[in-house]
């Protein structure tokens, strides 16, 4: 019997990227998660003007990060060599470019570029999607385990909602003293896409603009939490079909 051709290392670096399973999937995965949740805290906390003494810590984060970043889109070019368009001109490759962009051209001080760099956390939902599909074939097709993930999307769904909602109203109306900061915007965020009535409302087109589609995402994000509670109601009260 012949035996298997060993892999070149483009192909061991994709499968370090996109096959759940692999010897540096997790690791790889793990160490991504991190530096996203860690860099955009770090951007959030940025617009704090109490924070300003902090500034170094947050431009030291933002350093590693870019190294961490461009590294991972320089080797998923790498792994994906055969189809480099198809990667660069997807969602998530627009996604990875535009974490590092912002930062290689000098111009993080502008607030739209700098902010522009928020959208690393709908990094997260694509691991999301690979932690799942890194679970044990066992587990497949069991309903609690379908809805466990399915609260996890909604959670992390919400969270990446309020945080770019909350950066887009700071970046539009950031001339105005109630959304001095991505956290104010955030408040602003949580409030408009969970059905609430916020304290201030936009004074600018573009905020009203960012009202209208945040309002319409909670209202996607309400249909999805009332399909998850209702599994789980239909599967406490009848139980799970075998």
């Amino acid at each position: 019997m012949q035996a298997a051709r060993p892999k070149n290392l483009a192909g061991k670096v994709w499968d370090s990227f996109y096959k759940p399973g692999s010897r540096y999937f997790l690791l790889v995965n793990d160490v991504l998660a991190i530096a996203t949740v860690v860099s955009v805290l770090s951007l959030i906390l940025e617009t704090v003007p109490a924070l300003a003494s902090y500034q170094m810590i947050f431009d030291v984060v933002e350093f590693v990060a870019v190294v961490i970043f461009s590294v991972e889109y320089v080797a998923r070019i790498y792994a994906n060599q055969k189809h480099v368009r198809s990667y660069t001109l997807s969602f998530y490759g627009v996604i990875d470019l535009l974490a590092v962009l912002p930062s290689y051209f000098g111009l993080t001080n502008l607030t739209f570029l700098k902010s522009a760099r928020v959208l690393r956390i709908l990094r997260l939902l694509r691991m999301l999607r690979l932690a799942k599909l890194a679970k044990p074939r066992k587990s497949a097709h069991d309903v609690a385990d379908v809805q466990r993930m399915s609260v996890q999307i909604y959670f992390a769904a919400l969270v990446a909602s309020v945080i770019l909602f909350g950066t887009l109203i700071y970046v539009a109306e950031s001339s105005y003293t109630e959304f001095s900061s991505i956290p104010h915007g955030m408040l602003w965020a949580a409030k408009v896409v969970m059905g609430g009535v916020p304290q201030y409302m936009p004074n600018t087109l573009w905020g009203e603009t960012i009202t209208v589609v945040a309002r319409f995402s909670g209202l996607l994000l309400f249909g999805l939490l009332i399909s998850i509670v209702g599994a789980g109601t239909k599967r406490l009260l009848l139980g799970s079909d075998k």
